[in-house]
């Protein structure tokens, strides 16, 4: 095989910001050929790579991608190592989906994280996981491999037990997820409180879930993990009023108080423990497809909320910016595998754990900040470092869009 050298070849890699104006009426990925279809999100996610495949955007607070199995941290008393294949959630070889929760550690040696774990089902409503080994007997699904697929910004998996298509996208501190349904009257969505990665019995505080009205959520959750106290909430908006709901809490209070004398496992408006998860019930036509955008927030509900309403105005005034960031390396061209390798190991460097308001061409937006241009010069100097004179440029080019709204 030929040697890479980032000295002796020139190309582009970009990144392209994604569109959202609403909730996405049509998605399409990057195709093979286009500067984004070399990144290839299934880099690392075997074994221990410890990556997810999944939407996010460069230095988002949201990380929406599938969770393949539930390792808890401990067994029998003592720590479990399989728990550690399981950093990022996923592992390229399982043949489950768990669900999609909202929040990922990216090539780590450690993790927690896993927050506000969403599955849609179809039929006998079931409210555990269930196991790898016996999917029916929970709400995970099986899925194909040969259904899956994933570019920038945007994954994709057709389930196979619920029949669901489940599409997914991301902004900066939001996440998207499209679900096409068959026809059926039992329809559900699942809310699971109790999910995490690297989890363990206690390892949820405290959470909440208040059912504000028939498409608007809000809760919360306090788990211990990698932090010692940390708090994250949501507020998450269906495109559908949902028919009924209700809970599922596996903990036995003392004392319950007055609302005892209420059901409150069905169409109640609020539920709080530390082990709780919920579900949304509709009605469904042939290829009717749910939607449902989440804005999270770590530092209260006020703040998810503008989160949520945000998306928009965030699309209008950034991503619908159709602008990309090339990163130019000179020299002769390398093959494919290499260019594949190389961009996909930089798409990786951009998704750690820190929220500024940043797009990549920060000149051409008027909000930009000091601190967030001085992070962008930051990533180019310590890629410099390790690949050579690297220059960030603006390039007037429009690329393809991950989303497009119809």
């Amino acid at each position: 095989m030929q040697k890479f050298s980032v000295t002796n070849w020139c190309f582009l890699i970009v990144f392209s910001l994604v569109t959202l104006s609403g909730f996405p009426q049509q998605v399409k990925h990057s195709e093979p050929g286009t500067l984004a279809g070399y990144v290839n999100p299934f880099i690392g996610t075997q074994e221990m790579g410890h990556t997810f495949p999944g939407a996010c955007v460069p230095f988002g607070f949201v990380q929406l991608s599938p969770d393949t199995d539930t390792i808890p941290y401990e067994k029998d008393g003592k720590y479990n190592p399989d728990v550690y294949r399981y950093c990022a959630g996923y592992q390229y070889l399982d043949k489950t989906i768990v669900g999609f929760s909202h929040t990922h550690f990216n090539g780590t040696g450690h993790s927690d994280l896993g927050d506000f774990l969403i599955m849609p089902t179809v039929g006998k409503l079931k409210l555990n996981p269930g196991t790898a080994a016996h999917p029916e007997t929970g709400y995970r699904s099986r899925f194909r491999k040969e259904t899956e697929s994933a570019s920038p910004g945007y994954y994709k998996v057709h389930l196979d037990d619920p029949g669901v298509d489940a599409e997914l996208t991301a902004t900066t501190r939001a996440g998207f997820h499209q679900y096409t349904f068959p026809q059926t009257d039992s329809a559900h969505i699942i809310l699971d409180m109790i999910h995490g990665i690297y989890n363990y019995d206690g390892k949820v505080l405290l959470a909440s879930i208040r059912v504000v009205n028939d498409t608007l959520v809000t809760g919360y959750r306090i788990t211990r993990g990698w932090a010692q106290t940390r708090y994250i909430y949501f507020a998450m908006c269906f495109s559908k009023p949902f028919k009924s709901y209700g809970f599922r809490i596996d903990e036995h209070p003392v004392y319950k108080g007055f609302w005892r004398r209420f059901n409150q496992l069905e169409n109640f408006p609020e539920m709080t423990g530390k082990k709780i998860r919920a579900h949304f019930d509709f009605s469904t036509s042939g290829n009717e497809m749910i939607k449902i955008k989440i804005g999270l927030s770590a530092v209260s509900m006020q703040g998810a909320l503008k989160n949520l309403e945000a998306i928009v105005d965030e699309a209008d005034s950034v991503l619908i910016d159709e602008s990309v960031t090339p990163l130019i390396i000179s020299g002769d061209a390398p093959n494919n595998e290499q260019v594949e390798a190389f961009k996909q190991a930089v798409d990786h460097q951009l998704q750690p754990k820190e929220v500024v308001d940043l797009v990549l061409n920060c000149e051409s937006v008027p909000f930009i900040d000091s601190a967030a241009l001085e992070c962008l010069l930051d990533i180019q100097e310590k890629l410099a470092e390790r690949f050579g004179q690297i220059k960030l440029v603006k390039c007037d080019e429009s690329v393809r869009k991950i989303l497009e709204i119809t």
